[in-house]
């Protein structure tokens, strides 16, 4: 309930300044809602279950193992791979919620947390998929002796003896959704995809013969209409052809998606392991049709346990050995195209390259991954809107455009399609600057999250930053240690509202009264026309405001009496213009309505702005105009 106030109030609060229209994205970010693939077409939910109902198959059992059953056998099938095969999860909605879903949201960071704008919608999208890579990563953790059995369940011996229990179905699905973590599905999902596929072969070729001299399984993700994670058990050198392609590796697979046709039992399928050419690089997977030739992929290949043990609920570790932390996502609400805008993307080693172009996964024209850690966008088209988040390690900006006709209108409404304006923008994980190389003004909305160790200004965690952005006009908004520097080279009305992560709203013990106050103490409006600085004081519980008004870089100057438009000149016929805004929306909207800080207003000392104020605004610059005073 505080959430879900904290959100009506913020809304509330923001209302005063201006009515911004939000896309709902139930789960945007998450995996699970998710599916993206290399051929750059959508992936619908209907596609993503028809291919997991077609991958399973009843397998006629041969009356004698063949030698790559016999192979599989001798490297642990039949003992440390489960009886029961791949399926859906069948948890009721509370058991995945308290069992599953919040301990995994509880050690979530404040981004991986962002994923989920519709936490209802989880279950669902747990539900039409399946457990196919908590069952590989359990197989896995098990054989190469990070756990037991009886780990899993009490008394088991080996993993074939473990029978599908409702606690057992919860363990699997809580080791399925650890593609959830911003860590391990940049490992799984997306590092990967920056190779070709031929580097890809080599790397699942070079991790085999690596986990064959160690005796170890290895975690392999392949992907079609969706991706599927098999086992990789050993590697056998022969000949093998499939259609007319001949292939002298096999990559032998433990795959939960086939069974015994009588017992139905989990089964060794020989067409299910991957046959690879190692010279020419093509591959085949018979039992799935998959092939090189066909435009499938073997996305990833990788025996780092870590991934597998990452935040995960049994022996669990914190850190994950493959580093892919230089991977982000750029997503598109509305407005980016190749077609529309220009991404240009600086490595941290200085190299630039063309983002959307070169970017080899993403799900339609919304949602783009790649690496960089400074990005420069220009819009040279106007759209029907332009909202679009990046994402990186520790870090998520959003840039939101608004419609000047109505902030509630649908996005298919003709009023919006102006609103994509032209523009450039440049992005780093600390700071966003845009300007409006269009001929209409705007208002512009920064949204700049972080996790913890990147600021120090807990327990806030985010803040939404509102401009009114005329052509021509530049804002620049960078995080500091404890706030935001904002600069500007127009005069603009500025709207913070701070966010506070979820753990602080929870802890929160008080009054509805005393609840207003704490999610509204660090609220800020004001004008500015130059450089300003926001310092939130922990310790005071509340927002401060500088100015740099010479631009020598020091934040040391203050709002001062008469000065309602913040530019270090006081009583001036501008000053006038705001002093009657502020006024005006106070009386519409409350008190909280602030166009500047009280101290920039109060004339007369009494706490407040009011017509008294303006009286003496008023006269104060009559006797500037008139010559009686300077």
């Amino acid at each position: 309930m505080k959430k879900q106030f904290a959100a009506l109030l913020a809304l509330s609060t923001a209302a005063a300044c201006v009515l911004s229209y939000q896309p709902v994205q139930a789960g945007a970010e998450s995996v699970l809602d998710s599916m993206t693939q290399e051929n750059l077409t959508d992936i619908t939910n209907e596609q993503k279950d028809a291919f997991y109902q077609s991958s399973l198959g009843e397998i006629e059992p041969s009356a004698e193992p063949s030698e790559l059953e016999q192979a599989a056998t001798a490297n642990g099938m039949y003992k440390d791979t489960f009886s029961f095969t791949n399926h859906s999860c069948n948890l009721s909605e509370d058991d995945f919620n308290q069992k599953v879903f919040e301990p995994i949201w509880n050690s979530m960071t404040n981004i991986e947390r962002l994923a989920y704008l519709n936490k209802s919608s989880v279950y669902r999208n747990v539900c039409q998929g399946s457990q196919c890579f908590g069952m590989a990563a359990l197989s896995i953790l098990v054989h190469n002796g990070e756990l037991s059995p009886s780990d899993i369940q009490a008394g088991a011996e080996t993993l074939h003896d473990i029978t599908l229990t409702n606690d057992v179905e919860q363990l699997i699905t809580y080791y399925d959704m650890l593609l959830e973590y911003q860590a391990v599905s940049n490992v799984v999902m997306y590092a990967p995809t920056l190779l070709t596929q031929d580097e890809r072969v080599d790397n699942l070729l070079n991790c085999a013969e690596r986990c064959k001299e160690k005796g170890t399984y290895f975690m392999v993700a392949i992907r079609a209409g969706g991706t599927h994670m098999i086992v990789g058990m050993d590697k056998v050198s022969g000949s093998w052809t499939f259609d007319g392609v001949n292939y002298d590796t096999c990559i032998v697979a433990y795959d939960s998606n086939f069974y015994n046709k009588t017992t139905k039992e989990s089964l060794f399928n020989d067409n299910a392991c991957i046959y690879v050419n190692s010279k020419t690089k093509q591959f085949c997977i018979p039992a799935y049709g998959f092939t090189s030739e066909k435009g499938e992929s073997v996305l990833y290949a990788s025996d780092d346990d870590s991934v597998l043990t990452y935040r995960a609920p049994l022996n669990g570790t914190t850190e994950i050995n493959t580093d892919a932390s230089n991977i982000v996502n750029l997503h598109s609400y509305r407005g980016i195209t190749p077609e529309d805008v220009s991404v240009t993307a600086t490595d941290a080693d200085g190299s630039t390259h063309d983002f959307l172009s070169e970017c080899k996964l993403r799900s339609s024209d919304s949602n783009y991954y790649g690496t960089g850690s400074a990005f420069h966008l220009e819009k040279t088209k106007r759209s029907n809107g332009f909202d679009f988040y990046l994402k990186g390690k520790g870090y998520r900006v959003e840039v939101s455009q608004y419609p000047q006709g109505g902030s509630m209108s649908s996005p298919y409404d003709k009023r919006t399609y102006d609103v994509g304006t032209k523009c450039k923008v440049d992005i780093t994980g600390d700071s966003i600057s845009y300007t409006n190389t269009d001929t209409a003004s705007l208002p512009l909305e920064f949204s700049m999250a972080y996790d913890e160790g990147n600021y120090n200004f807990s327990p806030l965690n985010a803040a939404k930053v509102t401009f009114d952005v005329a052509p021509n006009q530049t804002i620049t908004i960078t995080k500091k240690d404890t706030g935001f520097a904002l600069t500007t080279n127009m005069e603009t009305v500025v709207t913070i509202n701070p966010e506070y992560n979820d753990d602080a709203i929870n802890a929160f013990e008080g009054s509805e009264h005393d609840f207003v106050q704490y999610v509204t103490a660090y609220y800020l409006r004001f004008v500015m026309e130059s450089n300003a600085m926001v310092n939130y004081n922990m310790e005071k519980k509340c927002s401060e405001l500088s100015f740099d008004f010479n631009n020598d870089g020091v934040y040391d100057e203050s709002p001062i009496a008469g000065d309602a438009d913040c530019n270090g000149v006081p009583y001036e016929i501008n000053d006038i213009y705001w002093t009657m805004q502020q006024i005006a929306e106070s009386g519409a909207y409350g008190a909280g309505s602030t166009y500047f800080p009280t101290t920039a207003g109060d004339i007369d000392g009494n706490g407040k702005v009011d017509t008294n104020d303006l009286f003496d605004i008023t006269y104060e610059c009559a006797l500037r105009g008139a010559g009686l005073k300077k």
